[in-house]
């Protein structure tokens, strides 16, 4: 699904970006993006749960705790440096010394994240003399942010970029991010990347809760093949400066959530839409849960079953696959209190399915973006989920993706 966008994280101000082939492509298609910041920023930082996590996860994961301010990101395509050992946090940490070194600051003070191929040993020592031009690229301009989204990129077929602007109580700035993933594709986190950053003045403690707040329900209510890549992160930086900061006790800090969410929410989207062959985007709305968590495994359910999301791709209308779905969920509800409804159309109520003529279904089935809601009528609670149908093209690009 072709979604291009001309929209750059370089509209927040203090943020400069480069990108180029530094050597890990095969092909010699840009395989590295920079994210500099004019000041050292504030760091918050959300990563994969998966217990088998890349070198580079660890390495962020302990700037976070560190309590580090960040100075650049930078974010190599093409190699995971997962599975790689001592020798692959080795390369990581290189990699941010060689930023560092052209930056002038301290080594921690950057952020490297991978994406690409698991199990690869890197030799990050060859790609040293090809970053060096690469931070002397750096540019302001919105085609240097587009670029740099861009080289992120390995599946995907568009770049992934949202900004906005954000004027709350005595603050005003900008909110930008960028964005990778097609495949392996699931919450906790939804390979999937993403760098957000804002020019307001944010304490880290708001910061962290903030993103983790924003998370919910974008990087963690997507899904495109119900698999969680060993590189998942977001990260999230605050460049402003100032003796007045937002903290959470600030009146501006439920603003500043709600701006930071509809950035996570749109890129997260994105992702969904770029999901690897994916010709449907699918949102699943979920209404009357008796918990929170019924609500989730409802939504999880439905989003990541294989007989459901060929049905869409196939413009099979077969709401039983749905309802079947719901029904081993584990979701607390009863049946003769559910319905289901498929583009506006409702397809189960009372018990028993509706009766929907062809055209009608085939109408339905036919469109690029389809809603689903299903109300489960056993409580308040509510909540989407995003997702897309599952293809032959799916099969094909990972079949092949390491030849």
């Amino acid at each position: 699904m072709d979604m291009p966008s001309s929209i750059s994280i370089t509209a927040v101000p203090g943020i400069s970006c480069a990108s180029g082939y530094i050597g890990i492509k095969r092909d010699e298609r840009p395989d590295a993006a920079l994210f500099i910041c004019d000041q050292k920023a504030a760091y918050a930082g959300v990563f994969t749960t998966n217990q088998f996590r890349s070198a580079c996860v660890e390495s962020a994961l302990e700037r976070l705790h560190g309590g580090k301010q960040v100075k650049a990101v930078l974010i190599t395509s093409g190699n995971a440096n997962a599975g790689t050992g001592l020798a692959g946090r080795a390369d990581t940490e290189l990699l941010a010394a060689g930023v560092a070194e052209q930056l002038d600051c301290q080594a921690d003070e950057v952020i490297v994240l991978h994406t690409g191929v698991i199990g690869v040993p890197m030799h990050a020592e060859r790609l040293l003399p090809r970053l060096r031009n690469l931070v002397a690229a750096a540019d302001r301009t919105s085609e240097a942010g587009i670029a740099a989204a861009t080289a992120m990129m390995t599946t995907d077929t568009f770049p992934k970029t949202s900004v906005r602007a954000i004027h709350t109580g005595q603050y005003s700035g900008m909110i930008g991010g960028v964005a990778k993933g097609a495949g392996m594709i699931h919450p906790r986190l939804a390979t999937m990347l993403s760098l957000i950053v804002t020019d307001l003045p944010v304490h880290p403690v708001a910061l962290q809760r903030a993103l983790v707040k924003a998370v919910k329900p974008s990087f963690n209510a997507i899904s495109v093949d119900g698999d969680t890549s060993p590189n998942d992160s977001v990260i999230l930086l605050a460049t402003g400066t100032g003796t007045e900061v937002i903290t959470e006790q600030s009146k501006e800090f439920s603003d500043f959530c709600d701006a930071l969410t509809e950035v996570a929410q749109e890129l997260a989207k994105m992702i969904v839409k770029d999901g690897e062959g994916a010709t449907k985007f699918i949102e699943i709305e979920v209404q009357g849960g008796a918990t929170e968590a019924d609500v989730e495994r409802v939504a999880s359910t439905v989003a990541t079953s294989p007989l459901v999301k060929t049905a869409f791709y196939g413009e099979d209308f077969n709401p039983g696959r749905i309802v079947s779905a719901i029904g081993r969920s584990g979701a607390h509800f009863v049946l003769n209190h559910l319905t289901l409804q498929i583009g506006g159309i409702t397809v189960f109520v009372h018990g028993a399915f509706t009766e929907v003529d062809e055209q009608t279904a085939k109408r339905v089935m036919s469109q690029s973006e389809i809603v689903v809601v299903i109300d489960l009528a056993a409580g308040s609670f509510a909540g989407r989920y995003f997702t897309c149908d599952l293809t032959h093209d799916y099969v094909q690009i990972n079949s092949e993706y390491t030849t």
